[in-house]
């Protein structure tokens, strides 16, 4: 081949190849062999023909043994689940159409679940479906909002509930959304700039003292006193449930509370609670202002600590009757709207994004119930920050059931230890696990889960190769080796991007996540943050 080429390249012509041309080649008759050929060109090409072949044959083993698995890859060891079966797009397409009765024909990607990410190496979209229940454990600046919130947000095919403490969710998915339902935007504290457009009067629907008291536990919820909390806590939240319900059956308003609240002997809320027919409950107010003064001081107090939202003008004015549009949560959990709720960490607003966020979905369990069990399309309800900004007290309990109903919460938190301040160790283990997907990203610094995953992850058999010698000669063995499969120091090490996905029924699995700047969508997207981006800073300079 050397001299064939060489006779192409500098001229000449070659013998046929045979016994006589081999003969001549190993005699050193190279002018019989190549006639008119350079025997140094066919040496060079001989050589690099050779010099190929040597690095196609290394390349392909390289090849070979780079696609052969690890024996201690936990991807690979993780790879194979068939638990995973009905995650997949074509179960979970299945199952959306048995949960929505509306869906016909092929139903798009945001119809049959949530994208929860890619399964490592080449493997397919995983969704969780319609009635899957969802917490995320991610650190700071690992991809909470840009790969869970706008993704799961842009995508739901019904109505919408996001919270979060900055201003980037709305900004990236408000005109969007706008363009399949009215939103909402709840901003108290001016986070965008954006002036108050609506209000809601969280005394609308109380109807009884189990409501009243729901509503005061998110105001009391934010109390932060370990000491004292099991005395003043419980009691400061019966004092509000009374001045509430008070204040909602005789069409009084919040601002009415605060006054009640400044004025521990004012007759006027046991006089209405009288004449409304709750004369147990005035019962009991009458004797908690006619108590022991110092008593009676320190759960006004905490009441009213519990309550400064309603000290605060522009809190105040959001949950006050006034003349702008009154928000009907009833109707938000008809169509596709979506309501943003946005608050600072463990601010004043707080307790009124959970009371909003627990009547938003109870106005829409009320809904499900009446198209005869589920909402469809169901409702998001994406709560970032939920340990800081909307803290409800029953969430280990509502995430037992809102999936049936058509309800899907997805609750994104920093670490475990930051729902354990929230729901306490029994609440938080409850919410962990009611939660039938469970999504653990880069930053998880918390080593008892850490050691926990690793437990739940489990373990493989690695073969260990052992090499001895004696009496001149070398021997080989191989030993199989029980270790977890991933180490909780690889757990805390997740890289950014990527996370560890627990899903019931299925053993767990490593995922890419999907990042809406890497979806179809992504100019779009850009486009609508970029141009509420800059109304931000517009209105930040006014």
């Amino acid at each position: 081949m050397a001299a064939w080429i060489g006779s192409r390249l500098f001229g000449g012509r070659v013998s046929d190849f045979g016994f006589a041309f081999v003969s001549d080649v190993v005699a050193g008759r190279t002018a019989a062999a190549w006639p008119g050929t350079p025997t140094a060109a066919v040496v060079v090409v001989s050589v690099l023909l050779v010099s190929l072949a040597v690095a196609a044959v290394v390349g392909g083993w390289w090849l070979i043994v780079r696609c052969l698995p690890d024996p201690g890859d936990p991807v690979a060891a993780l790879a194979d689940n068939p638990g995973l079966a009905s995650l997949r797009p074509e179960a979970a397409a299945l199952k959306a159409r048995e949960l929505r009765r509306t869906l016909t024909g092929a139903p798009a990607p945001g119809d049959i679940g949530l994208a929860l990410g890619d399964l490592m190496r080449g493997g397919p979209t995983l969704y969780a479906s319609w009635e899957d229940t969802i917490v995320a454990f991610m650190a700071p600046r690992s991809g909470k909002t840009t790969c869970l919130s706008i993704p799961y947000v842009l995508s739901a095919p019904g109505p919408v509930i996001a919270t979060s403490n900055k201003a980037d969710l709305w900004a990236a998915t408000a005109v969007l959304r706008a363009e399949r339902g009215t939103t909402w935007l709840f901003d108290p504290q001016r986070i965008t700039y954006q002036e108050q457009a609506w209000w809601w009067d969280p005394l609308r629907d109380l109807r009884n003292v189990e409501d009243a008291h729901r509503l005061a536990g998110h105001f009391v919820l934010t109390v932060d006193d370990g000491q004292k909390r099991d005395l003043w806590g419980p009691a400061a939240q019966d004092l509000l449930c009374t001045l509430f319900l008070a204040a909602a059956t005789s069409g009084r308003t919040l601002r009415d509370v605060a006054r009640w609240l400044d004025a521990p002997a004012v007759p006027t809320p046991v006089e209405l609670l009288d004449a409304a027919g709750f004369a147990l409950l005035a019962s009991s107010l009458r004797g908690a202002q006619n108590g022991a003064v110092e008593t009676r001081d320190g759960i006004y107090q905490t009441a009213r600590t519990a309550t400064k939202a309603l000290r605060d003008e522009a809190i105040i004015s959001w949950v006050t009757p006034s003349s702008l549009p009154s928000l009907d949560l009833s109707g938000l959990a008809c169509g596709s709207d979506t309501l943003y709720l946005l608050s600072k960490s463990r601010s004043a607003a707080a307790p009124l994004i959970a009371a909003l966020t627990d009547a938003a979905m109870r106005a829409a369990e009320r809904r499900a119930e009446r198209m005869g069990g589920r909402l469809d399309p169901p409702m998001v309800v994406s709560l970032d920050e939920a340990a800081n900004i909307c803290r409800i007290a029953d969430l280990p309990e509502l995430y037992s059931h809102l999936g049936s109903r058509g309800i899907v919460p997805v609750t994104i938190l920093q670490s475990y230890e930051q729902g354990v301040t929230v729901w306490g160790e029994a609440g938080m283990a409850a919410l962990w696990g009611a939660a039938t997907c469970k999504v653990i990203g880069a930053g998880v610094d918390s080593p008892r889960l850490a050691r926990d995953l690793a437990t739940l992850v489990g373990q493989h058999d690695v073969p260990v190769r052992s090499v001895s010698y004696g009496d001149g000669r070398a021997s080989e063995q191989v030993s199989l080796r029980r270790q977890d499969i991933l180490e909780p120091a690889a757990i805390r090490a997740l890289t950014p991007g990527t996370a560890l996905l627990l899903a019931t029924g299925g053993r767990p699995a490593l995922i890419s996540l999907l990042p809406w700047y890497r979806s179809r969508d992504a100019a779009r997207i850009q486009a609508c943050r970029d141009s509420l981006e800059q109304l931000i800073m517009e209105g930040a300079g006014r």
